[in-house]
């Protein structure tokens, strides 16, 4: 666990900035010494804007104010579901009414390794088309993927962020769009395809570290209220694993005096974080969805390569 501590904020709002305040940035957020590293405005709200309308208009999401298509109901992915190891059940969902409602929606654009990695022909054909997808989607060739990995490169002071890949050439998804309708929440957790998935058949199992990068599309509102990630100054460890299972993380951070920071982002902002950290994004039931650009990521000081996947 990282004691608390009252300078423990985000570093921003440049790469220049960052490595102003930060020597080798990424080994601090490997450390937990910062909390979140945050580009601003990485990529313009406009363009933003008009990927989410081109998504809607591909019918890869929907208009959250017109019925919705049947696919979408059936693809849905259920609040704190993922797979371990090679098991093809759900290990932990958080609230099994609103997996039976639907009520709360996630749609994905792209390959989950969380999701889809317990079979590797089905994660890897499906990555294969996930590449097909974003082709199509940026083919005027202004990605936010390329942003987000550059972003991370420039970050790295000496490294270089590539899509995850198998030594016989496989590769992983290298970005995967999320939009979350109907208030949908992360519950206080961690990722890990180490400690929490277990995924030891997969390249990206031996990396030291695993950090998250997220590109906001879009925010969903009600009234002053926008759904925005909360980082806990605290690194998982098996003690703390009872905790979350049980949703009473809130009790366990107050009786061990554990900081937290909200990362308040608009949609073109860009920030990495240790996904080791218990973090989590209360659910706002706006008019819109929340919709991101996802990436998680395998870092280890001594090696050249940043390993990115989805």
């Amino acid at each position: 666990m990282t004691a608390s501590s009252s300078a423990w904020i985000p570093a921003e709002p440049s790469v220049d900035a960052i490595r102003s305040a930060w020597e080798r940035p990424l080994d601090s957020l490997a450390a937990a010494e910062v909390p979140a590293l945050i580009i601003r405005q990485a990529w313009s709200p406009e363009k933003c804007a008009a990927l989410v309308r081109k998504m809607v208009e591909k019918e890869l999401l929907y208009d959250p104010n017109q019925p919705i298509p049947e696919k979408f109901i059936q693809a849905s992915i259920p609040e704190g579901y993922f797979r371990e190891g090679k098991s093809g059940e759900a290990s932990q969902a958080w609230d099994a009414e609103v997996i039976k409602s639907r009520a709360r929606r996630r749609i994905d654009i792209g390959t989950s390794l969380g999701y889809r990695g317990s079979s590797q022909r089905d994660f890897f054909a499906h990555s294969e088309e996930t590449f097909a997808t974003f082709d199509d989607l940026f083919s005027d060739g202004d990605s936010p993927v390329d942003v987000l990995y550059q972003g991370l490169t420039d970050l790295s002071v000496d490294k270089q962020a590539v899509t995850a890949y198998e030594p016989d050439g496989r590769r992983y998804g290298p970005a995967i769009i999320r939009a979350h309708y109907g208030g949908y929440t992360y519950a206080p957790h961690f990722d890990s395809v180490r400690l929490r998935e277990k995924r030891d058949d997969y390249q990206v199992f031996h990396f030291e570290h695993q950090f998250a990068g997220v590109l906001v599309l879009q925010n969903t509102q009600l009234g002053d209220q926008s759904a925005q990630c909360v980082l806990h100054h605290c690194l998982w460890e098996p003690e703390v694993d009872p905790w979350l299972r049980k949703r009473r993380f809130p009790e366990y951070a107050a009786e061990n005096n554990i900081s937290n920071v909200e990362v308040v982002l608009e949609p073109g902002d860009l920030y990495f974080f240790n996904t080791r950290c218990i973090h989590e994004v209360p659910g706002v039931a706006g008019d819109l969805p929340r919709i991101v650009l996802a990436t998680f990521i395998g870092y280890s000081s001594d090696r050249n390569e940043i390993f990115v996947w989805s």
